[in-house]
Order: C-alpha cells, then structure tokens, then sequence
C-alpha cells in the first residue's frame, strides 16, 4: 500500500509560487545581511547570521520540488477523487526520488526485455516484452517515474515497441482501428501515459520527444495521442505534421486524422493555436478532411473540437480571433464549401445538417461589429495584406457566408442573432434628423446614429451577399433577403417614432419594435410581392425602386394608421442613407436574379 495524498491543486499551485517567492526573496537578502555583519564588526551578537537565510531558503525550496511533484501526480493519477475541489489518491511512491529511481530500474527491465525479442523475436520474447510493460500500469502518471522509465529505456526502445505492436495489431494503412488500438493499448498505453506524464511537466528525454515528432510512422504517432492525453504543445508540434497527411485519397479509413481530432475534443487551446496557424487551418478544414476521412462520427469530433475551441470567452482572445479569421479564409473559397454541405441521411434521405456548420453558424456573432468593419473598408484601397481583420476581404467573407447558407437550418439562427446585434447597438440613441437646440449638436446625434446604423447595414450587406452567393432556392433565402431589406425601415420607424406623434410608439422606443407594430404586416407582403414579382430591368434601377418601395409603404402605412407621413426631406435624406448602406448588396443580388 503506498501513501494516500489529498491536495487542493489550486491552492497548491499557489502556495508553491508564494514560496519560490520567498526562497528568491532570501537569496537576495543574504549579500546585504553579510554586507551589514562586516560592517558591524564586533557589535554584531555572536550567534547565528546568513546560515539562516541559506536554512529558509533551502527548506522553501525543497518544500516547493516536494509539493510541485504532488501536485503533478495528483492531476494526472488515474481514479484521484475529488470533493470541494481536494483531490485525493493514493501515490505508488513516497517522494519523488524514490519515484525517479523505481522509474531507472523499470527502464532497465523494458529494455533489456526489448533487447530481448530483437535478437530474437519468440512468442515467448514477446510475452516476457509485455509482461515487463503491464508491470508499469498504475506508476506512469508519475513524472518522476516517466522520466527515469524513459530516459533509461531510451528512444531507439520505445520507437522500437511502437513498430512492434503495430506489425502485430494494425490492419489498417491510415491508422489503428478502434478494435486494433483495443488490442495494442493494454501494451502502449503504459508508455504514451509516461510520455505524456513526463513531457506535460517538461521532463521528457529531448531525443525521444524529437523522435517522435520527425521520424516516427504517423499511425504511432496518431496511437500516442489516442492512448493519453498528450501536452498541448506536443499536441499541436504532432497535429501540424498529422495535418499535412490528411485527406489523402486512400481505399482505407483515416484513423490517424480521426485520433488526432478527437485527441483536440479534450485540448482547446491546441486547437485554437492548429486553427491559429493558417496552412494547418487550410488544412483541417478541406473538404477532404471534412467529409473524407470515412471514420464513424468524424464532422461530430470536428464540430466538438471546434466548438469549444471558436465559442465566445474560450481560451485566450488573440488566439481565438485568429483561429476566427483563418477559418473564414479557408471556407471562405468556394471549393471549400463541400465541408459545410448538409448530409443526406441513408436512412430517411433527408438532409442532415453540417456540425462543423452549425457551430460556426452558433459562434460567428461575436464578430458582427468586425465583420461589419471588413465590409465598410471595402474597395480598390483596402489594405488586406495586414495583420488580423485587415488581412479579410469583404468577398471572403461573403463567401463564407454563401458556404454557411448552403445549410438552410443556418437562416434563422443568423437572423435571430442579427437582431440581436441591432438590438445591442442601440440605435436610437442618435437621431437620423437631430432633435437638439444647436447645430453642433444635431450634426453630433447624426453622426451617432450614422456610425451605429452603418455597422448594422455592414453586416445586413454581407449577410445578403451571401445569401445571394450560396445559391439557393428562391423560397429559401427570399424571406431573410426581406427581413434584411427592412433593417432602414427598422431603424427608421425607431428613430423617429417621437416625431410621427404616435402615442402607441412612444412606449416602445427599442429599434425594430416600433416597424413591428405599424409596418412589419402590411410590409412584408409589399415586399414578398415585388421580390417575386419584379419587372425586369437593371439591377441599379431595380434596387432604387425597392427602397423607394419601402419608404412608399412605410407612408402608406402611418397614413391607414392617421399619423403623420414622412416629408420630402425627411424621405430623400433616409433613402440616400440606407443606399448608402444596402446598395452594393442589393445590387449584386437583384443582379444575379438577372437584371
């Protein structure tokens, strides 16, 4: 029986920094302690002088390695129990010395076993092989013990062990099986556990880790990261190198590729830093790799990964802007939308939507006002060669919108979270015409509200060129074209409820509310009427003439309802704003209807 050990790890980690501190603390204090005992001479009291400060410190610092090694065995020891955030198991080894020399002799045993069935590979050789590897079960969560195991047994051994075990169980070219890793894990999980054990506490032998990462056959090494969860950055250095093999045409299942990802589910941050990473990215996210791999569950996996790795708040922001941005790069070309396409269920033939679709669909709100800049900064001028945001086109971005509206389950998912958007810039905080005494401060509230409502409209842009990019029927997409060609009429009715004398509006003063009640009803039949019905004629005059459509009904409509109409001015200075906003969209889309 070895010693139980219960450890809050939070709190752990904080006392032993607090006592590192300290130790450094004394260390610095010595030189001026001496300094001051010399120049005391003999009115220093006899007794004892710096060899205290040599006492604290060495004692914090043995305290700290004691402490920081328990720490380490306890996260990662298989069947720990936890309650009110202790954590407790019980430790095979009573300190980390004697943890490192149990893990010298077992690398003697290993290796002189491997030694063994090279010189001559005898069924009983092997047994003996797998006998002196199933004895390590139980001890290789300690990194201590992985290190002295590893480093004794060495690379040329454990790179050894992996060819053997997959010339005896793989049956597959692109990986293990789940049933061939079955049979291998019970012999190879002993080892990728001590890998993963010495490597995540940087102990693991450079050589080894080297090994691994340049030489070893990618089936072995897609079999470390599915036997133990593996350091992120080991993850990451062996998901780079996976990466540039998958998608390969092959008559076999992609197992490798499906390790890899799945290894992901557990790591966000390897993920956000693959996706971070633009060839890797581009890599992950083709079609070939997508929809290819064969494996059972594999979009699930990938959807699983990169949810949790894209979701607002996950991981560290920078990372996560730029996973962003690569991913809207890579299926932001048409070529890629293949690996957003809905399936077709063999079951019931019908379409079953794309998983790495509907989180991208989920996540993508969090950069509207982005997004929206990437629209506004548009044409011959725009710098796209720069870092972050810059670095997106406005067309890349509506394609990648075109990919996601392939799946129609995507609508009103974008539409809901558009309305949150508008909702949130709070648009009627400006005012369109300016209410306020002096000139200075109308042009202010103008600007307010022009900057805000060119954000919405930025979003309301890209959103219907990619609608009109992705092809769909016209029923699809033609009820989310209207309810984005309404975003003026939405801000319109908000924004000057105040001034249309209507008592009904004056309760509702959030953006959209106020349409909804006077104008969304008669509206969206005007609307639906002239999109389906529509003479021919040229885009330009077509999109001219649905503005004007809106502004007509918006008229139309506060008159049935004895309110007072919109002036002239007040007219042309709306629909030159909104133009301003929807007119290259809604150009490019009634053109591609054909005018």
């Amino acid at each position: 029986m070895g010693e139980f050990v219960g450890i809050n790890p939070q709190g752990a980690r904080l006392l032993i920094t607090a006592m590192g501190d300290t130790a450094q603390r004394a260390a610095a204090l010595k030189p001026y302690l001496s300094a001051s005992i010399t120049d005391a001479g003999t009115d220093w009291p006899a007794g004892p002088s710096t060899e205290v400060l040599d006492r604290c410190r060495q004692f914090l610092t043995a305290a700290q390695q004691d402490l920081t090694w328990r720490a380490q065995v306890i996260e990662r020891i298989e069947g720990a129990t936890s309650k009110g955030g202790v954590k407790g198991a019980e430790f095979a080894f009573p300190s980390a010395r004697s943890a490192h020399a149990a893990g010298i002799i077992a690398g003697d045993i290993v290796k002189a076993a491997w030694s063994a069935y090279e010189a001559d590979p005898s069924l009983v050789n092997w047994r003996a092989l797998q006998s002196a590897l199933g004895d390590r079960k139980g001890k290789t969560s300690d990194p201590e013990y992985a290190a002295g195991l590893l480093t004794q047994m060495g690379a040329s051994a454990f790179a050894g062990i992996l060819r053997a075990e997959s010339a005896k169980n793989q049956n597959n070219r692109n990986g293990y099986a789940p049933a061939d890793l079955t049979r291998a894990k019970k012999d190879l999980a002993p080892l990728a556990e001590a890998f993963a054990s010495a490597d995540s506490t940087g102990k693991a032998p450079a050589d080894l880790r080297a090994r691994l990462l340049d030489k070893t056959p990618l089936d072995d090494l897609a079999a470390v990261l599915a036997l133990a969860p593996q350091s992120t950055g080991f993850v990451v250095a062996a998901g780079t190198r996976l990466a540039k093999a998958a998608g390969h045409k092959s008559p076999d299942l992609d197992w490798n590729t499906h390790w890899l990802v799945k290894s992901l589910t557990h790591d966000l941050a390897a993920t956000q830093q693959l996706l971070a990473d633009p060839a890797t990215a581009a890599l992950l996210l083709r079609p070939e790799v997508v929809k290819g791999t064969g494996t059972p569950g594999f979009e699930k996996l990938l959807a699983t990964a990169l949810n949790k790795a894209l979701s607002p708040t996950a991981g560290t922001p920078t990372l996560r802007r730029t996973a962003w941005i690569n991913t809207i790069k890579t299926l932001g070309e048409q070529g890629a939308w293949s690996s957003l396409t809905p399936s077709i269920s063999e079951r019931t033939g019908l379409p079953i939507p794309s998983p790495v679709g509907q989180v991208l669909t989920r996540h993508v709100h969090q950069y509207f006002s982005e997004l929206s800049a990437v629209w506004m900064n548009r044409g011959p001028k725009a710098n796209t060669t720069g870092p972050g945001w810059t670095g997106l086109t406005a067309e890349q971005v509506i394609r990648f919108f075109g990919g996601i509206f392939r799946d129609p389950a995507a609508l009103p998912v974008l539409e809901k979270d558009y309305k949150a958007f508008v909702s949130g810039l709070d648009l009627g905080k400006g005012n369109p015409f300016g209410d306020a005494p002096t000139s200075a401060e109308r042009d202010t509230q103008r600007a307010v509200f022009i900057k805000n409502a060119k954000e919405a409209g930025g979003i309301a842009s890209l959103l219907i060129g990619g609608l009109h990019t992705a092809d769909l029927s016209a029923e699809e997409a033609r009820d989310l074209y209207i309810q984005l060609a309404m975003f003026p009429l939405d801000v319109m009715a908000g924004a000057v409820a105040d001034r249309m004398g209507a008592e009904v509006l004056l309760a509702e003063t959030a953006v959209g509310k106020a349409a909804d009640i006077i104008v969304k009803g008669p509206l969206q039949e005007v609307i639906s009427n002239f999109w389906d019905m529509a003479p021919p004629g040229e885009a330009s005059d077509l999109t001219d003439r649905l503005l004007a459509v809106q502004t007509e009904a918006l008229n139309e409509s506060l008159r049935e309802h004895r309110m007072t109409t919109l002036s002239s001015s007040d007219q042309e200075y709306l629909q030159f704003t909104f133009k301003g906003m929807l007119y290259d969209a809604l150009h490019d889309a009634l053109q591609e209807r054909g005018g």
